[in-house]
């Protein structure tokens, strides 16, 4: 099974907005989040909203809210 990660994508007021829109979360202090179940992550998700909210905003204050989070594949190393 391919592991996952926690990606939060946030809401810009500009349309014409380029560039970077998202932050993933791989690890959690100092270790690695890495997920092989989707409920699990899920689960992450949800016990942790406010703070991947904070995180979110904190990364991007210039974005007007969290868009979404999610529960993606890790991208593979070259």
């Amino acid at each position: 099974m391919k592991p996952m990660i926690i990606l939060i994508v946030m809401f810009f007021a500009d349309p014409m907005h380029k560039g970077q829109d998202s932050v993933s979360i791989e690890t959690y202090q100092g270790k690695p989040l890495v997920f092989y179940d989707q409920e699990k992550c899920a689960e992450w998700i949800h016990n942790d909203l406010d703070n991947l909210k904070a995180y979110g905003k904190t990364m991007y204050p210039e974005a007007i809210a969290v868009k979404e989070i999610m529960c993606v594949y890790k991208k593979e190393e070259a």
